[in-house]
């Protein structure tokens, strides 16, 4: 009997031997390092050897990485024109109360900045040969990125990483599902920076064209800019637009059953909500807050995320206390998923980025309302939808409704995030799973091709008709005045 056993030990061991998983993300924005941290500990926690990439863009968050289990980091430091690009940053940020992010222009000014910002850090990463030859000796069974800076996959490409996934802080990225041949359905789909909701007028559809082609230039020209650093620092390495279709999966911080439903294929993998801790019984407030809950029957929290600047309330003074009954925030995917997860009525004031669309997204679900950055300067209008949310018990029963249809969904996303990577470390690539339809032209994959043989048929069609109808027509005619003029 015991050995039977050992062999079965055994086995167990080697079906659980952990990956070499290498993990690239920038310290940049703190919604996309809270992500991709809670993705390397996910995958540290099911006992993979996780080793973190980092390079420093914001020095500002050198020690926020948002990691606890992970151990395993390599920080790439700042380039030399550190000051320069932390105060364009700087500008950038306070630019964003007054900036009207509904301009899809505003997305095209700002490219180039931006773009100089990735691009000095991926010179700093690509040039560093003792680090590429370092990486590649790890031999790793798979890589991870997100591909809002694309400096990433010409490294992947250097070290010759035999495979790779995907990981985005959102819902959807317009230059990624450009690039991967995603269908964007923009009539009824809003864009990553759209400010609509899923009906639109004409004009509004039409504006939400031009922001998904915005944000497919703006990122596009980021991840363009990258790539001309690293073949000049490495002759031959193929463009972020080769490597990043090739990817096993793309992870995708949504969840379909409060997002907007769009098109999409099986690839794509959505994990939404990975990085948002609702745990109740670990709410533990201090003393302060928790003596001013306590005073009244209703309770409002305002938060604008760390872009905003309000970053110093207690961690634990978040959306669960039951106290809470009015959530007043920027719309950050992280606060919205965790509203959605809690059942908080909210108030959402969006101020750039995707933040109007996950406004857009929520209200749909009955359980907030969306007011205009600007409209904060009129306090009729605020204390106007303020009052309706908070005394409209319908917003706070369709709010625990979501909650409760979220808490209870069939699939964990990290039990799918952990499946699903190590299917990929196995296996590598996966063409297979690679649409087609990414390789087809325009013509082709909106079918004007059949629309205009069609077209040409029903035009040949009427036209044969049209002079078989003038022939007997003529023929009746000539018929008709040869009896005239015999009679």
């Amino acid at each position: 009997m015991r050995l039977c056993i050992v062999p079965l030990l055994l086995a167990c061991i080697g079906l659980a031997e952990p990956y070499k998983i290498l993990m690239y993300t920038n310290l940049f924005g703190h919604s996309h390092i809270k992500m991709l941290g809670a993705v390397s500990d996910t995958l540290t926690d099911a006992g993979h050897d996780v080793t973190v990439l980092m390079p420093v863009i914001d020095f500002k968050q050198e020690d926020k990485t948002a990691m606890k289990s992970t151990k395993k980091i390599i920080k790439v430091p700042p380039g030399q024109d550190t000051s320069t690009t932390i105060a364009a940053m700087d500008k950038f940020m306070t630019q964003m109360w007054t900036s009207d992010n509904s301009n899809p222009l505003f997305m095209a000014f700002h490219a180039p900045a931006m773009s100089a910002i990735f691009a000095s850090q991926c010179r700093k990463v690509l040039e560093d040969k003792e680090l590429l030859e370092r990486l590649k000796a790890e031999n790793f069974d798979l890589a991870i990125t997100e591909p809002f800076d694309t400096c990433a996959y010409e490294l992947f490409d250097a070290i010759k990483i035999r495979a790779h996934v995907a990981v985005l802080a959102c819902s959807r990225l317009d230059h990624v599902s450009s690039t991967i041949g995603q269908p964007i359905a923009p009539s009824y789909v809003p864009g990553t920076q759209s400010t609509y909701g899923e009906k639109m007028t004409i004009g509004q559809k039409f504006m939400n064209i031009l922001h998904f082609v915005m944000g497919d230039f703006l990122f596009g020209y980021i991840g363009d800019e990258d790539y001309k650093v690293a073949k000049e620092l490495i002759p031959g390495v193929r463009s972020w637009r080769e490597v990043l279709p090739e990817a096993s999966y793309i992870f995708t911080n949504h969840i379909p059953l409060m997002d907007f439903p769009a098109p999409t294929f099986d690839k794509i993998i959505p994990i939404g909500g990975i990085s948002v801790k609702t745990q109740r019984k670990s709410l533990q407030l201090p003393e302060k807050w928790d003596k001013i809950l306590g005073l009244r029957k209703k309770n409002v929290l305002i938060s604008f995320g760390s872009n905003a600047r309000s970053i110093d309330m207690p961690v634990e003074f978040n959306s669960g206390d039951p106290r809470l009954s009015l959530f007043i925030t920027h719309g950050g995917l992280a606060s919205v998923t965790e509203l959605a997860l809690m059942g908080k009525p909210a108030v959402m004031v969006p101020l750039f980025a995707d933040q109007a669309r996950n406004g857009m997204m929520l209200k749909r679900h009955g359980g907030a309302t969306v007011l205009h950055k600007t409209d904060l300067a009129d306090y009729k209008i605020i204390k106007k939808a303020v009052e309706e949310v908070l005394f409209n018990d319908e917003y706070r029963k369709n709010a625990e409704r979501l909650a409760q249809m979220l808490n209870n969904q069939p699939a964990d996303p990290k039990e799918t995030l952990v499946k699903h990577v190590e299917f990929a470390a196995r296996f590598g690539q996966l063409p297979s799973m690679d649409p087609y339809g990414r390789q087809q032209s325009y013509f082709e994959y909106y079918l004007l091709d059949i629309i205009s043989i069609g077209l040409l048929i029903i035009f040949v069609t009427f036209y044969v008709i049209f002079k078989i109808l003038s022939c007997v027509f003529g023929l009746c005619c000539r018929s008709s005045s040869t009896k005239v003029k015999h009679d």
